[in-house]
């Protein structure tokens, strides 16, 4: 046999082991003749790249069945939703009647263009039928947490000659965006305890920002158009919210534990309730009644 029918007869073997390996038969005997089919009860033969899916397919084995039996004690812990407080504020006996603010021809004028009446509804009491009390603060102060400045500025503008919104919450150092959308002019005087109080002119289309760096109540009006005013209350705590019109409020972020509410409204005076948030987050809704004080005699 010469060198060419050697290497032939090492290129058949070669190739008859590959099928075999395939197949899951013996390998070719002597001379090239066909190995015999693997018997029962035999391993196969595998590849590389099969032994590796075999090995990482036993290795996540333990972790499919960690997570498939949550009542083990090793089971990571459920996701549970952020605590939330919700409630709301009532009047307490008759509410009041709403007042309607005076303001003259000559004072409205320009305001509506579209020749509307201007909302001459007082703003500093708001209460639906139901006795429901909107633009009420609810704080909750918590030791050692304290709020950061807002990224983004308060914006309050004023339309058809009045302020939106009425009632804002802003953290301390935060900064307030005022606009004017009317086409007439509106001056934006600020009167504060701990913070700069000013007078700003505000021409249509005018835009005046100021930053508020301490807790405060900051009373804004425009002397232009009496009826107008507006209440920024700066806080240092992240956990406030103000009442909608029908009197509910909600708070999220607080952490399991006692705390105490406080209300404050500009007409109505303050309140104060306690609040519990339970382990799994959640609490008891709160309802609370706030009156106007009695005048002495």
């Amino acid at each position: 046999m010469g060198p060419q029918d050697r290497n032939t007869g090492a290129s058949r073997r070669s190739s008859g082991l590959r099928a075999a390996l395939r197949e899951g038969a013996e390998p070719p005997g002597p001379g090239g003749s066909p190995g015999r089919p693997a018997p029962r009860g035999i391993l196969r033969p595998m590849t590389i790249p099969t032994l590796a899916l075999a090995a990482l397919s036993l290795l996540a084995l333990p972790a499919a069945r960690l997570g498939a039996d949550p009542t083990r004690a090793d089971a990571p812990a459920p996701h549970l939703p952020a605590p939330q407080l919700t409630g709301r504020v009532v009047y307490e006996g008759t509410p009041p009647l709403a007042k309607v603010l005076p303001g003259t021809s000559e004072q409205t004028k320009g305001c509506c263009p579209d020749g509307g009446p201007v909302d001459l509804k007082d703003p500093t009491l708001v209460i639906d039928a139901k006795g429901h009390i909107a633009n009420v603060v609810v704080t909750i102060e918590v030791e050692g947490v304290r709020a950061e400045p807002a990224k983004e500025p308060l914006v309050v503008d004023q339309k058809r000659c009045v302020f939106e919104p009425h009632v804002a919450v802003l953290h301390a150092g935060s900064k307030v965006r005022f606009l004017n959308s009317d086409t007439v002019t509106h001056n934006v005087r600020a009167s504060s305890l701990k913070n700069d109080s000013f007078n700003w002119v505000m021409t249509p289309g005018g835009k005046e920002e100021v930053v508020f760096q301490k807790p405060d109540r900051v009373t804004i009006g425009c002397d232009y158009h009496p009826w107008m005013s507006m209440i920024v209350f700066v806080t240092d705590t992240p956990y406030h919210a103000v009442t909608a019109q029908d009197g509910t409020f909600s708070i999220s972020g607080l952490k399991p534990g006692s705390y105490k509410a406080k209300l404050w409204h500009e007409k109505l005076g303050r309140a104060e309730a306690e609040v519990v948030v339970r382990p799994d987050g959640t609490s008891e809704p709160l309802l609370i009644k706030m009156a106007e004080k009695k005048k002495k005699t």
